[in-house]
């Protein structure tokens, strides 16, 4: 037996156990609520969320019904954490199926057809860090130039690439080794989900809202120390005020290595505060364009135009004045 069958077997296994206990839970409601057994349901809760997840796991197993049980638990951890896992799952079937029939199309199929012929030649001979040298040779003439925010002609929302070099070729995110796409003194042209942070935060609302943490402090996947404006954080505090469109990557959430382009979001607003490490990270609040994303919502509410760049609301420069005089304050007096 392949070891991806023994994975998928194993995986299976635990998951139906999983699910056997909850329905037993579900099917005892004078003790639900009882702090034990709330305690259980969110340890079960919490090791399905560590399973990595794809369309036929979740068919087989059925674990959806089970879940969807606690949607409504008188807990609001317990509800929250049920709510989230489903809209996770949700995503993971959404993308394998629409990964299915979405393509690039013109000039950028084309992009991506040599940018795959010239990685497995490198990968042939061996060489380190294909990716980025087969970017690096051919970005001059497939990637779009000059840069741009917003929709990229070829590239529809949606599509599901192997890695971050098919993501820069294409010109999606053309920082392969950042999660920020920044270039200095310039509103951000996109940015990557990848779960490297432990504050980033897309599982929470129904709107589709991701809170983005900002860039550096970082040592072996910790937050060690607080992060400053560098170009990558810059980049993003301008969003706010340009509403500029940023152009979202996510890993794909089962395990396998790949990207989904998700669309085009706007920086409404950001923070200055600790992290669940400590050291004090910036937070970037990203809306999904209507029409323009996977996860289309509305952003009046936000204070946040549509179309064109439009001024900045009276909440974010109250929330820029804020920032500035945070900077102030933390600038070494002489």
């Amino acid at each position: 037996m392949s070891n991806s069958s023994t994975t998928t077997t194993s995986s299976l296994s635990t998951v139906m156990v999983i699910k056997q206990h909850l329905q037993g839970l579900l099917n005892n409601p004078d003790t639900i609520n009882d702090a034990l057994v709330v305690e259980s349901i969110k340890d079960a809760l919490k090791r399905l969320n560590e399973i990595d997840m794809d369309k036929d796991l979740l068919g087989q197993s059925q674990i959806g019904f089970a879940v969807r049980g606690f949607k409504s638990h008188a807990n609001a951890v317990v509800e929250g954490a049920a709510r989230a896992l489903l809209r996770k799952w949700r995503r993971v079937v959404d993308a394998e199926e629409s990964s299915l029939h979405v393509v690039c199309t013109g000039r950028a199929a084309q992009a991506l057809q040599k940018f795959r012929e010239r990685l497995r030649e490198l990968e042939r001979d061996g060489k380190p860090k294909p990716d980025m040298v087969a970017y690096k040779e051919l970005r001059r003439a497939w990637t779009p130039f000059p840069r741009h925010h917003g929709e990229l002609e070829g590239v529809p929302i949606g599509v599901k690439l192997a890695g971050r070099g098919e993501a820069a070729i294409l010109g999606i995110h053309q920082n392969i080794l950042s999660g920020i796409d920044a270039v200095k003194d310039e509103a951000c042209y996109a940015v990557c989900l990848s779960g490297g942070y432990a504050d980033d935060h897309d599982n929470g609302t129904d709107d589709g809202t991701v809170i983005y943490t900002g860039s550096g402090g970082q040592k072996g996947k910790h937050q060690v120390s607080d992060q400053v404006e560098n170009a990558a954080n810059l980049s993003l505090i301008t969003s706010v005020d340009t509403a500029d469109p940023i152009r979202l990557l996510r890993r794909t959430e089962n395990g396998k290595v790949g990207y989904y382009y998700e669309g085009l979001y706007r920086c409404t607003d950001y923070t200055y505060e600790e992290s669940v490490e400590g050291p004090k990270v910036y937070k970037f609040t990203l809306v999904p364009i209507p029409g323009k994303s996977r996860h289309s919502t509305t952003v009046q509410d936000a204070g946040v135009k549509v179309s064109g760049t439009g001024s900045p609301s009276r909440k974010r420069i109250a929330s820029k004045m804020l920032m500035k005089q945070e900077r102030e304050e933390r600038k070494p007096r002489r």
